[in-house]
């Protein structure tokens, strides 16, 4: 009876695991969302209060849209079933949706501080690239699984880095870092369903021949100076030259392109171990431009120190690592290439943003996910992780729900 009773218990447990999604990722998560709106409180109530509004409106906000995305991610994760997006004909809509959106933007988009990203629908603005990384990721999942028996071969291949390729060149023209996302969301899609691997060291070449390409270019030229090379002028605008050579030296233009990059590296090295103390950070009264927003772990290292941007460092890695044992025990190949791709690209966005707050990398616009101050950009991130969420629930991980 005991036997009986202890294999009826554990049937029950199989039962539940199978159609719960992980709970340590969805705990990840919901920590990370808590703790970025406690950090754009922090970072944002002085510059709320310099534009005329309430200390807390940007937090509130943040809370209001958090709460939105966090009911979209759990509706996604535990009622819908991310099989359907192998369909073509629906993965084809999504991805020729977010490329019109990518193009409109061009001609249509607002433009807020020198950039024009934004699609202003009157209630809100949103950035049509968020629409299209996971439009890449679902579309280039589904082809490889209509073609997987085929992607071992250079034409089946190429044609996939057609898939991405082509809106990471559209991004590109207004929103590099996006594009870069893109770019490396292909490549780990495509690395994971190919075994060529030769293909990755020739990409690998010329990667690093293009970077150098780049930074000769922007070395050779003069401040404001306009590239003559067709195609090649419209991604590589002067402004974006001109963060090249400042990244180098951002002292040859402290007022203006190296400005932020300054104030960043005061603000993360001002923090020392341990921080001043949440809400005492001084480069946030003035000194940082809107520090709610790209540049919020500079105010995380200032207030909490090395330690505390270690632990989130930590936090996201936790995200990302579990994202990938999703991938690898997904129940299906087209889950397993989709939890790569969302793992990737919360993992390259992390890399990207505090890379540039460390001046490590060129200035860029690139949200800390989950934590920036982001609008629209936190409901789609919340709505694409349910996405991994559901994934789990069918994927052969060991969940805590027993």
């Amino acid at each position: 009876m005991a036997a009986q009773a202890g294999t009826n218990l554990t049937k029950k447990r199989k039962r539940i695991s199978k159609n719960t999604p992980d709970m340590i990722l969805l705990g990840m998560i919901l920590l990370i969302v808590g703790f970025g709106i406690i950090m754009v409180y922090s970072a944002s109530f002085y510059y709320a209060t310099l534009k005329g509004s309430q200390p807390a409106s940007f937090a509130i906000k943040q809370l209001t849209i958090g709460i939105v995305g966090i009911v979209v991610m759990l509706g996604v994760g535990f009622k819908f079933n991310y099989r359907i997006l192998s369909n073509m004909f629906l993965a084809t809509a999504l991805y020729s949706i977010s490329l019109g959106l990518s193009i409109s933007v061009m001609f249509i988009g607002s433009t807020i501080n020198g950039a024009t990203r934004w699609i202003d629908l009157g209630f809100t603005q949103f950035q049509p690239s968020e629409i299209a990384k996971i439009g890449v990721i679902i579309m280039l999942s589904a082809y490889i699984i209509k073609h997987r028996k085929e992607m071992n071969q250079f034409k089946y291949i190429l044609r996939a880095w057609g898939l991405v390729l082509l809106p990471t060149g559209i991004v590109a023209i207004e929103n590099l870092s996006s594009a870069i996302v893109i770019f490396f969301i292909g490549i780990m899609i495509i690395f994971v369903a190919s075994s060529r691997v030769w293909y990755y060291m020739v990409l690998g070449i010329i990667g690093l021949c293009l970077a150098g390409g780049i930074y000769y270019l922007a070395m050779s030229t003069e401040t404001g100076q306009e590239l003559n090379i067709p195609i090649v002028k419209d991604i590589l605008k002067p402004y974006r030259l001109d963060r090249i050579r400042v990244w180098k030296d951002p002292w040859l233009d402290p007022v203006d392109k190296g400005y932020q990059p300054i104030q960043s590296l005061y603000a993360v090295g001002s923090g020392g171990l341990f921080g001043v103390g949440l809400g005492k950070g001084i480069q946030k009264q003035g000194f940082l431009p809107e520090p709610h927003n790209d540049i919020i772990f500079a105010v995380i290292c200032e207030e909490l120190g090395l330690v505390g941007a270690v632990i989130l460092l930590i936090g996201y890695s936790i995200l990302v690592i579990r994202g990938l044992i999703i991938a690898v025990q997904a129940s299906d190949y087209f889950g397993s290439l989709v939890a790569t791709g969302i793992s990737t690209m919360v993992g390259i966005q992390v890399l990207i943003n505090v890379a540039v707050n460390t001046n490590t990398i060129p200035t860029t616009g690139m949200q800390l996910p989950l934590v920036s101050y982001g609008g629209t950009a936190l409901a789609v991130l919340l709505g694409t992780l349910g996405i991994l969420l559901n994934i789990s629930a069918t994927s052969n991980i060991q969940k805590v729900n027993k």
